[in-house]
């Protein structure tokens, strides 16, 4: 009878221990999706195919004609979706542009530029950014814009 209690003790504690470890190894995974998107935002704004250049030299600036034709999920599909769900945009924060989503027909008057967009339902998510400078090469124009990348949850 004490061997029989004694057990079930033994698996009630057994289950809370469990249980406890499980919800702080999620917490650990949701911080280092985090960090290590923190870290994915200067890879993406820093990658050659979408990076501005002029006479052969690379300026820290992204080229938003680069950035409409440009498909990441060739090259850097599984780069994206490794740790996490996460979908990546540029805004076009000022001056204000006129209409919504890019497109090759809307170019460049447009102000969001969708850069990864995973096929995945999500609840909510946590936005990290970070400024950034477009270019307009149609134009010869550089115009303040944000670089954004959403963990979905």
């Amino acid at each position: 009878m004490v061997v029989m209690v004694f057990m079930i003790v033994l698996i009630v504690a057994l289950a809370f221990f469990f249980k406890f470890q499980l919800s702080s190894l999620e917490e650990k995974g949701d911080r280092a999706c985090i960090v290590s998107n923190t870290v994915l935002l200067s890879a993406v704004s820093s990658m050659p195919e979408i990076q501005c250049s002029k006479d052969s030299k690379t300026e820290r600036c992204v080229d938003t004609s680069k950035l409409v034709v440009f498909n990441p999920e060739r090259q850097y599909g599984s780069l994206f979706t490794t740790n996490c769900n996460q979908k990546i945009y540029f805004t076009q924060l000022y001056p204000e542009p006129m209409n919504g989503s890019c497109t090759a027909n809307n170019y460049p008057n447009c102000g969001l530029y969708d850069f990864f967009t995973p096929n995945v339902k999500y609840s909510s998510s946590i936005r990290i950014s970070t400024p950034t400078t477009l270019y307009f090469p149609l134009t010869d124009e550089y115009k303040l814009g944000r670089l954004t990348i959403e963990v979905l949850q």
